[in-house]
């Protein structure tokens, strides 16, 4: 994962405005130009082929949302679709790229939010990845086995094969999890971190560039005919 120089507060807020922006576009060239820009970003950040996994993986819901809403309205609509999907979801690779869990959780704790809220967070961030590679792990062992995992409709009688052991491997891990919290005084007060998110001058810039751009924006949006 990346590092980056920006708290991630201030990402948090350029993300979510970038999402309205995308949100807001209803004609698919501008929707374009925005995914072109964000490759553009994430190719300076070195992050290409991490986002042609992440499009993979996104490719499924992409088509999916792009068929159904097309057979809805029109194709014209399910392409402006698919690009504003494409577009958020690469937005939020770029911000859980360039974030770490740790900075994320602490800089949402120095902003107010609870220490259990923050903790889930940061805990899913982490430890989902591991969850699917232990599926994957366990799939690929099933395969050896000679069970038929592959995908399809063959694949709903073996899936007990595959749920079973994940099930298990997750409650062990939970276990685990917890014993390691209660063992580190999960919930103490006066907790203090290793890093400490602080807003600097860059920061209120993005900040306030985010807010100018969003207050313009609804602004033609609403009030311009």
């Amino acid at each position: 994962m990346k590092s980056s120089a920006f708290d991630p507060r201030s990402k948090l807020i350029g993300a979510f405005v970038g999402t309205l922006f995308l949100v807001m576009f209803t004609h698919w060239v501008p929707l374009a130009a925005s995914l072109g820009a964000l490759a553009v970003m994430v190719l300076l950040l070195h992050l290409g082929r991490s986002w042609i996994h992440f499009l993979t993986n996104l490719g499924f819901a992409v088509l999916t949302f792009f068929v159904i809403v097309s057979l809805a309205f029109d194709l014209l609509t399910g392409v402006v679709a698919g690009l504003r999907l494409l577009a958020i979801g690469t937005v939020f690779f770029l911000f859980f790229q360039t974030t770490s869990p740790e900075r994320l959780s602490n800089a949402l704790l120095k902003t107010g939010l609870p220490y259990p809220f923050t903790f889930v967070l940061s805990a899913s961030m982490q430890f989902v990845p591991v969850l699917i590679r232990r599926a994957r792990n366990i799939r690929d062992a099933q395969r050896a086995r000679g069970i038929p995992i592959e995908g399809g409709p063959r694949t709903l009688f073996h899936l007990p094969a595959l749920v079973g052991p994940l099930l298990v491997q997750a409650f062990k891990f939970a276990d685990e999890l917890a014993e390691a919290m209660e063992a580190r005084g999960f919930g103490i007060s006066g907790r203090r971190f290793r890093f400490e998110p602080r807003f600097r001058w860059v920061d209120w810039m993005v900040v306030g560039i985010s807010l100018a751009v969003l207050t313009a924006g609804l602004a033609m949006k609403f009030f311009l005919p």
